[in-house]
């Protein structure tokens, strides 16, 4: 589902208000606890407040928690889409920033005959597929001589790829700080490592201390796109890393 403003807006306020209105949320939870109704069966009551602009809004409560851990999961869950949508934004901006630039990447590699060019179609868009040449390239990326291969080439590849090997989960933004790289530079290399199966999105809202070896902690609340190896490659990581070019 895509992140809004609104939707984030719309989390805040609900926790201002409950706050604002702390005690009687909390008296209607300890009530309805006592009653019989359907909230038993969704474990959700709902409750007409004012908000503290003085607008009325329907608040959708969990029966099981407190008024004030209600509002703390509303501020928790407006945190983490928040710094979601700003990466999302970000990487928007990039590409947008980036299209002059990708269109002469295009024609590089239809020069370097790894892309074919078909004629223009319907309002003069340019059709790029992969030549047989590239079709070549990406069987050899799917084997470990070419990942190798793949790491060599890219620069600051190899870089990434030990860092996450070493250390656990990563994101961006704390790579390209402690790596000293362009964000965008940082973000491409990841994508182009997912693309080749090196590494893949952490799948989990929780990275246990145990995972990440770059910032212990004894868990971390996930609020941004962390990357981790590809766990299928670790043996094959350690056997290859002593061939790559040193950091």
């Amino acid at each position: 589902m895509a992140v809004s403003r609104a939707e984030i807006e719309r989390l805040r306020t609900e926790a201002d208000t409950i706050f604002t209105r702390i005690d009687a949320v909390e008296t209607a939870l300890e009530r309805a606890r006592t009653e019989s109704g359907d909230h038993w069966e969704s474990g959700e009551l709902t409750l007409t407040l004012e908000t503290p602009a003085g607008e009325s809004i329907d608040v959708t409560l969990d029966l099981e928690a407190s008024a004030a851990e209600n509002a703390q999961r509303r501020y928790e869950r407006a945190g983490t889409l928040e710094a979601e949508l700003e990466e999302r934004e970000a990487v928007a901006g990039e590409l947008d920033a980036e299209l002059t630039a990708i269109d002469g990447t295009c024609e590089e590699l239809a020069s370097s005959g790894l892309v074919a060019v078909d004629s223009a179609g319907d309002g003069g868009v340019t059709d790029y597929r992969l030549s047989e040449t590239g079709e070549q390239l990406l069987a050899h990326l799917e084997k470990r001589e070419g990942r190798v291969d793949f790491l060599r080439w890219l620069e600051d590849a190899a870089t990434l790829a030990r860092r996450l090997w070493r250390g656990g989960p990563d994101y961006p933004q704390l790579t390209a700080v402690e790596v000293g790289l362009d964000l965008g530079h940082v973000r491409q290399l990841y994508r182009a490592m997912e693309a080749v199966r090196l590494v893949e999105t952490y799948d989990g809202s929780i990275i246990k201390g145990t995972e990440r070896k770059l910032k212990p902690k004894t868990e971390t609340h996930r609020k941004h796109t962390y990357y981790v190896s590809n766990p299928r490659l670790k043996s094959w990581a350690c056997q290859w890393t002593p061939l790559l070019p040193s950091i």
